[in-house]
């Protein structure tokens, strides 16, 4: 069986992006709810049991199983086996995965218009470890070949992440939606875009370029120059864009500037945080201490006309866990051996409308108000941060 090795970190995250697709000829289909994962471009669903909808395997031997899985003829078991797969969601020692084999059929995404449909290669898997709620797959929407994006001839794409926030009124009001194609628009006169930039090594993810941190309106001194810069060839360094994983990882010297700043500013000590999350977060406090401070600003400076910035706030880097009684720091070090230097997660992004032209080559990016129902809107899910914190 050949394997699909799903780049690391795909599986760190919780908050993400739900959409609900159709598969199927028309006279036979189903629907299924699946996660939308910039990070990657294999698409996966899982098979509905026989006999509602039997998808056609594709050969282990085609030129398209062997190309999608970089394998060779020799791995087949014979010229007319099914293209069997395994994706293997890996980080840090922890695995999971589906299973199952490559099919290729009609996809039609439920609510557009005009209608996006036609042919996707994609996995039907048969068995997984993963550790969904309600959704049925995960829908990669990267720049790979196979992606749903790339198959479907999709230039542009947005999503926009409701606050998760108990105490934000913003997360009663607003919903989480995707949109595609024109309807993946700026809503706002106030919006800022930043270039998408591109990994000769790596060239799937979305990376921009960070080239700063202010805090409360002030550049953070002690991060090295080129800190955030992808690498000459593209082999390393650089900061890549996630919707699968909640937290953010940011180059090792500019988190420790970042949390010196923190530290120095938050007028509460620290606490032993290592009953959230497995002890993943290192910067913890009580919430009822800090529940009457005020926490400074974060922004984030990126490379583009008018150096565009997205200001953060406390909903953004802090997550109160009510369990605990802990509100914790959700931006970690970069783990060593990985090839980018920082990781844009979604908390981070939450309550910002973000709109990818996949074609033209940019990120905008505008605080306001999810965008408004309506025929091209697709719902958006935004799973609990236990999942996260399970595979830390």
């Amino acid at each position: 069986m050949t394997s699909w090795a799903a780049p690391p970190p795909t599986t760190t995250a919780t908050s993400s992006t739900t959409s609900d697709v159709s598969v199927g000829d028309g006279a036979a289909s189903t629907t299924f709810s699946s996660i939308v994962d910039i990070s990657d471009a294999f698409v996966w669903v899982q098979c509905p049991a026989p006999p509602a909808l039997t998808f056609s395997s594709i050969l282990c031997a085609s030129q398209t199983c062997l190309s999608m899985l970089n394998s060779t003829a020799a791995d087949c078991v014979s010229v007319v086996s099914a293209c069997e797969y395994v994706t293997v969601y890996s980080w840090e020692g922890e695995g999971i995965n589906t299973t199952g084999y490559i099919a290729d059929q009609t996809f039609t995404v439920v609510g557009t218009e005009p209608v996006i449909t036609g042919p996707v290669v994609f996995g039907c898997s048969t068995a997984r470890t993963v550790p969904l709620d309600d959704e049925s797959s995960i829908v990669g929407f990267s720049r790979g070949a196979y992606s749903f994006v790339s198959q479907l001839n999709i230039s542009k794409f947005s999503y926009f992440l409701s606050p998760d926030d108990a105490d934000s009124s913003e997360s009663d009001s607003q919903q989480s939606v995707l949109l595609l194609g024109e309807a993946a628009v700026p809503q706002t006169r106030r919006s800022h875009s930043t270039p998408l930039l591109r990994s000769a090594a790596y060239p799937d993810y979305y990376y921009v370029k960070l080239t700063g941190i202010q805090v409360d309106g002030e550049d953070l001194g002690g991060i090295p120059k080129g800190a955030f810069d992808l690498a000459a060839g593209g082999g390393s360094g650089g900061v890549v864009m996630s919707t699968l994983i909640a937290v953010t990882y940011l180059q090792s010297a500019a988190y420790a500037a970042v949390k010196r700043a923190l530290v120095g500013k938050i007028k509460s000590p620290a606490v032993d945080g290592s009953a959230f999350g497995d002890g993943g977060f290192d910067l913890c406090y009580d919430a009822q201490s800090v529940a009457g401070l005020t926490f400074p600003k974060l922004t984030l400076v990126f490379g583009g006309e008018d150096a565009p910035a997205m200001e953060l706030t406390t909903v953004h880097y802090f997550y109160k866990d009510n369990a605990t009684g802990l509100q914790c720091l959700t931006l970690l070090p970069m783990p060593a051996g990985l090839p980018f230097s920082s990781l844009l997660g979604t908390l981070l992004q939450t309550g910002t409308n973000m709109i990818y032209d996949v074609d033209g080559g940019q990120l905008t990016f505008e605080k306001a108000a999810a965008p408004p129902a309506g025929k091209q809107l697709m719902m958006v899910a935004y799973p609990l941060l236990a999942w996260v914190l399970l595979l830390l």
